[in-house]
């Protein structure tokens, strides 16, 4: 189940809350109101009390016949009892009240309790020898606290709506400086890591993580500057001699007379510089393309034209393992880019086709061209690419299982190379096939919005 988004968490928890402190504040005040009339029944009963024990000293009534005063002095007045000295029973209205007489408290103090199902408040009262029960049941109360509580019942609703849209603002509000701080880290790419983040202004945890970041951004520029600069310094300071020693190498391989073993010597540190050479430029290249240094030569390059040149250089290529080359260009398809760089991608993955293919396989080179992109697509025979492989096919030194004695020659920087190529033309690289048998890769650029001189 996908998770709430944060502003929604907040409004359903501001409803939570203002659901369990009304819950609670509701309970608190139905408690005091009940307490309150009960305290008020008590009084009346006490008042009731007071009265017939008034009226029986005035009347000097004897027997019981003055108690009959409290049924026209209260007519709330659910019933009583009456004690004697021992106290025994000696009235009771209605009969079943007779029954209070076992559940009084010492001391006169009012109590709950419950007779036939009807809740009552029983009040004790002694005056000489004389024990009085007055019961009454406790309406007032009830009704109050229902009503109470039907009331809250109806607002909670409104309440629950209101304080959870209320929480959706305030969360909106709060978090509006954390979606532009997001929107603004969105665009803080490779080459764009002089940017920063927006402050606030405000002296708050948000500008105080907003400064953190920054810091961090800072950081690393500086480490990102100074590792491109290392790559770049370093590509360039070993062209020259390794141009030198391939030289050499060369020049000695004219040389009369070469035993059979320092010809195959020279041989292989030739391929080896070669090799050496290749991924010196590569890396000169992308650090380039990370510094945001690659001005392209843009014109309107014949994708047809150079996809048949480079056909031409895979015939060379699958030569020596007898591979068979099939092309497929048709004419007229232009793209706005720069010639060289396409023709490096090209050629990289042409070269990557022939690597990694089988003796005696199949090479497919395919150019199509729709009314907004080209597609130029190199497939070819062979082990395909494992799923867990094809994630980091792009990455820089990613290099297969299979490769990693380079025996191939790959150095695990040509895709990579590719991508920052295809990106830089607004274009994309991508994996549209492998299997056990066939791995192809496609591609994709924009075709000519503008016209660009030819080239």
């Amino acid at each position: 189940m996908k998770p709430l988004a944060f502003r929604w968490r907040i409004a359903l928890g501001s409803a939570c809350v203002t659901a369990l402190a009304l819950a609670m504040f509701s309970a608190i005040v139905a408690y005091a109101l009940y307490r309150q009339d009960i305290g008020e029944l008590d009084t009346r009963l006490a008042t009731d009390a007071e009265i017939a024990f008034a009226f029986r000293k005035e009347t000097r009534a004897t027997g019981d016949g003055w108690i009959e005063t409290l049924a026209k002095a209260d007519p709330d007045l659910g019933g009583y009892a009456l004690l004697g000295p021992k106290r025994e029973v000696q009235l009771a209205s209605p009969a079943a009240y007779a029954s209070l007489a076992k559940h009084t408290k010492t001391g006169g103090r009012a109590f709950s309790h419950v007779l036939q199902g009807v809740r009552l408040r029983v009040g004790e009262f002694i005056e000489d020898d004389t024990t009085l029960l007055l019961a009454a049941e406790p309406k007032d109360a009830d009704q109050d606290v229902r009503e109470l509580l039907e009331g809250y019942a109806l607002a909670l609703p409104f309440v629950l709506l209101l304080a959870g849209g209320g929480g959706w603002w305030l969360a909106g509000r709060a978090l509006q400086p954390m979606v532009q701080i997001t929107r603004k880290a969105e665009l803080i790419t490779a080459d764009r890591l002089a940017e920063r983040l927006p402050e606030t202004g405000a002296p708050d945890e948000i500008t105080r993580h907003v400064r953190v970041l920054n810091g961090m951004l800072d950081r690393l520029e500086r480490s990102f500057l100074q590792a491109n600069r290392f790559a770049a310094d370093a590509s360039h300071e070993l062209r020259t001699p390794l141009t030198i020693l391939r030289g050499e190498v060369e020049q000695a391989l004219h040389v009369e007379d070469l035993a059979p073993a320092q010809e195959a010597f020279l041989v292989n540190l030739q391929e080896q510089l070669v090799a050496l050479q290749k991924i010196t430029e590569n890396l000169l290249l992308l650090a380039r393309f990370d510094a945001g240094k690659i001005p392209l030569e843009k014109s309107l390059v014949d994708l047809s034209a150079l996809v048949t040149e480079v056909a031409e250089d895979a015939e060379l290529l699958a030569a020596p393992g007898e591979l068979k080359v099939e092309v497929w260009a048709p004419a007229g398809v232009r793209v706005p880019g720069d010639p060289v760089l396409l023709r490096r991608v090209l050629l990289n993955l042409v070269d990557n086709a022939v690597r990694y293919n089988r003796p005696g396989g199949l090479i497919k080179i395919a150019l199509e061209g729709s009314a907004k992109e080209a597609h130029f697509r190199v497939g070819n025979t062979g082990a395909g690419i494992s799923a867990g492989q094809r994630d980091d096919l792009f990455k820089r030194f990613h290099r297969l299982n299979a490769d990693r004695g380079r025996a191939t020659g790959g150095s695990g920087l040509g895709l990579s190379l590719c991508r920052e190529i295809a990106t830089a033309h607004k274009g994309r690289i991508e994996l549209t096939a492998s299997d056990t048998d066939w791995t192809e890769f496609t591609v994709h650029l924009p075709r000519a919005q503008v016209e660009w001189p030819a080239r």
